[in-house]
């Protein structure tokens, strides 16, 4: 077979699988563009910068002249927006704090006073759930310390 009768016959081939191949190669692409897009949706929310997270400090029990005391820091490079929710066993809400912004390098706290619960009896078992637009970076930890000698009872470190 001459070389230009291989060219004729391939051309001849490419002309009668043209409509086949159109057919072969949308499905095709389509795949693999729904993949891709996957794979987009995929690595977003698995990525710490752009997903949410949440997390849950363990369950500590205060009573009457105790005091928890939840505190974040940012040890990352870019500021930290972190919300805060303290639940009771039930999970009724028993302090919330929304939007607080932790710079890089800063730490932030706020507490609950025992005292100031109203509840039926003088222990109460409460758990703080955390809320970060980044975790990169954040520390958190929980301590209940006596009010009047300021003495630490519990220390839970977090993430």
């Amino acid at each position: 077979m001459r070389r230009t009768d291989v060219t004729t016959w391939k051309a001849y081939l490419r002309n009668q699988m043209k409509g086949t191949m159109q057919i072969k190669i949308q499905p095709t692409l389509t795949k693999r563009l729904s993949a891709l897009a996957l794979a987009a949706i995929l690595s977003v929310s698995a990525c710490p910068e752009l997903a949410a997270q949440t997390w849950w400090a363990s369950p500590v029990g205060i009573t009457l002249g105790q005091t928890a005391w939840v505190t974040a820091l940012n040890t990352g490079t870019r500021t930290i927006i972190v919300d805060w929710t303290v639940l009771d066993s039930e999970g009724a809400v028993l302090a919330q704090l929304v939007g607080q912004v932790i710079d890089p390098g800063k730490m932030l706290s706020f507490d609950l006073n025992a005292d100031d619960v109203v509840r039926e009896g003088e222990r109460i078992q409460i758990r703080v759930v955390s809320s970060a637009d980044s975790s990169r970076g954040l520390l958190t930890s929980t301590e209940v310390f006596e009010n009047d000698t300021g003495k630490t009872t519990v220390f839970i470190a977090g993430q």
